[in-house]
């Protein structure tokens, strides 16, 4: 399976998809989260979590962001993300960090302007990490949680949008 970059300078251009068991977010909820952010990206520091393919940390850099950290505990996935990274030449805006998300969010000591988390469904990862995941925002920063539409994220939501069974869940930083 192949995805593609849906905007940006590498619009176009094909990304790999591991071929376990990933659930790459479609094309068409991709666009719909980029154009919500489309003054958000440019210059800002990304955090990719749960990164499967790393096409969300991609669209990001595709679209202006100056640095992504994508992390994702799959060997296989790691492996993906490197290959589509070096496919549209971004080594030196990327990092990429092979841990388990809750551990990396417990002992991570950088800040973020944009977190993308897009755990598997039905095990209540979205509910149970974002509100650590938030605390890794940057005040004004925003974070954007892709999930089943029904898990409830416990956090005061900007905006949402629902996609057959796909949430898509936006959340702003306002306080310390």
């Amino acid at each position: 399976m192949s995805i593609r970059v849906c905007g940006g300078r590498y619009r176009s251009i094909r990304l790999d998809c591991p071929a376990s068991r990933v659930r790459p977010t479609t094309d068409r909820v991709k666009e719909a989260i980029f154009s919500t952010l489309v003054h958000d990206l440019e210059d800002s520091v990304v955090l990719d979590l749960f990164a499967g393919s790393g096409s969300l940390g991609i669209e990001a850099i595709s679209r202006g962001a100056s640095q992504v950290t994508f992390v994702e505990k799959s060997g296989e996935c790691i492996k993906v993300i490197g290959r589509n990274i070096e496919t549209i030449g971004a080594q030196q805006r990327s990092i990429i960090v092979k841990s388990d998300v809750r551990t990396y969010i417990n002992t991570c000591p950088a800040s973020f302007d944009l977190i993308f988390m897009d755990p598997p469904y039905h095990k209540d990862l979205a509910s149970q990490l974002a509100p650590h995941v938030y605390k890794l925002l940057n005040i004004g920063g925003i974070l954007v949680v892709e999930h089943s539409i029904r898990e409830e994220v416990p956090l005061a939501v900007w905006k949402s949008k629902r996609y057959g069974d796909t949430a898509i869940s936006y959340f702003i930083r306002s306080v310390q």
